[in-house]
């Protein structure tokens, strides 16, 4: 399966400037008319200032023509990709003097700054978030057509976006096949605009999200977002996602979300509104990071490849990650002092049996002195820089079945004759 994952939704409408069009004629894609505009010539320089468009463009395979992206813009796999500043402060005198051709903008973007661009010849495009998936696919003909021509285009962006839906409902059979019981489960994705709890209604691309995750969304007859408390500890999910450590801290301390039973029985997990609102590579890394979660047998682990004839490969030697037994999700996490959730509490769980912690009434979830003071120990022994920030490469580290362990030899020794008792 190639890194270029699956996609959200976004809309096909386009919102264009008024800049001189593309002189020249190109191959027999071109010309091509998109919206109320025509491209004469095939784009080779492209500058993406939309994180959801570089998504796309990425996974459709043209990624390969861009020279600059905003900082926005922070997929790992486009970070070779030089910066142009940000969304809505671009760097425009690097945008002209890397003889650009085309500027995928956000909708933020200030009418000032589209002008300064279009005045110097080159083409401003804007694309809306898709909601529906006839939506999606115009967008994904849309950017094909753009950047690759009519007809070559198209056909780029129809096959990538059918290897899309196709990776989507991969994933969602094998979430099913992995759940035990016939009734699905039940989840929901919460969110916070000004301190307000929010939820991911019907009709939206996160709902579509999350029902490829096997599962159905609570709020599936909602078309209100605001979160009716009462209403949620009726439909009492059996998993919650959500956007933010302010978002937990609002769960948390309302005594009806957290008597729910996914937040009792420790089923929660954040998924950034970046992950939740991206149309190409990161909407499928979200479904797997979702999956995963629900079903620790289908997390992305390190695994040993075979050739043909069922011989391992001797460079897949390393250590067994252990994250499935303490139920967490690695991929691209970060723990930091003062943070409160499971993944903390995980990592605590993991830090006490390595004897990094001594009291386990400090195992509680909250990343405070003690977690501090324990990680920065474990850095130090695993020769890591110690920053006493659990950053990703201290929990894999960590997580690893040969991790260095705090404990003294005689310490190892009782625990293995009990171990010898037990069985």
């Amino acid at each position: 399966m190639k890194k270029k994952i699956i996609s959200l939704f976004l809309v096909g409408v386009l919102a264009v400037s008024s800049a001189a069009l593309f002189s020249g004629c190109g191959d027999s894609d071109y010309p091509v008319a998109v919206a109320n505009f025509e491209i004469k010539e095939k784009p080779s320089k492209v500058v993406v200032l939309d994180p959801n468009a570089a998504d796309i463009i990425s996974y459709i395979g043209y990624d390969v023509n861009m020279i600059g992206r905003s900082d926005e813009v922070n997929q790992e796999w486009l970070s070779i990709v030089p910066s142009f500043g940000s969304a809505t402060q671009p760097d425009i005198n690097a945008i002209v003097e890397g003889n650009t051709d085309v500027v995928f903008a956000t909708e933020d973007m200030s009418k000032e700054n589209k002008e300064l661009i279009e005045e110097k010849g080159i083409k401003v495009i804007t694309l809306s978030e898709a909601i529906t998936q006839t939506q999606l696919h115009t967008n994904y003909i849309t950017l094909g057509k753009i950047l690759g021509g009519a007809e070559s285009g198209t056909l780029k962006a129809e096959s990538a976006y059918d290897e899309l839906l196709a990776e989507m409902d991969k994933q969602k059979i094998m979430a099913e096949e992995a759940r035990e019981s016939d009734i699905p489960y039940e989840v929901c994705y919460l969110y916070s605009e000004d301190g307000q709890l929010k939820m991911m209604t019907s009709g939206t691309y996160g709902d579509m999200l999350l029902s490829y995750t096997g599962s159905v969304n609570v709020a599936v007859n909602e078309t209100e977002t605001m979160v009716e408390f009462s209403n949620l500890k009726v439909a009492n999910p059996d998993y919650v996602f959500y956007d933010s450590e302010e978002t937990l801290k609002i769960i948390k301390e309302n005594d009806t979300l957290k008597s729910l039973k996914a937040v009792k029985d420790k089923k929660t997990l954040m998924v950034t509104s970046e992950e939740m609102h991206r149309q190409g590579n990161t909407a499928l890394e979200t479904l797997e990071k979702m999956i995963g979660f629900m079903y620790p047998s289908l997390a992305k682990q390190d695994v040993s490849s075979s050739d043909e004839n069922g011989a391992t490969e001797s460079t897949q030697t390393e250590a067994k990650s252990l994250a499935e037994d303490y139920k967490i999700n690695l991929k691209d996490l970060k723990l930091e002092y003062e943070q409160d959730n499971d993944n903390v509490l995980a990592m605590q769980k993991r830090l006490f049996d390595l004897g990094y912690i001594d009291d386990n009434e400090n195992v509680t979830g909250y990343y405070g002195d003690v977690t501090k003071a324990a990680v920065k120990a474990f850095q130090k022994n695993s020769e890591i820089k110690e920053t006493g920030t659990a950053d990703n490469e201290t929990l894999v580290a960590m997580f690893k079945e040969d991790a260095v362990s705090n404990k003294s030899d005689d310490d190892k020794k009782s625990e293995s004759s009990e171990s010898s008792k037990s069985e």
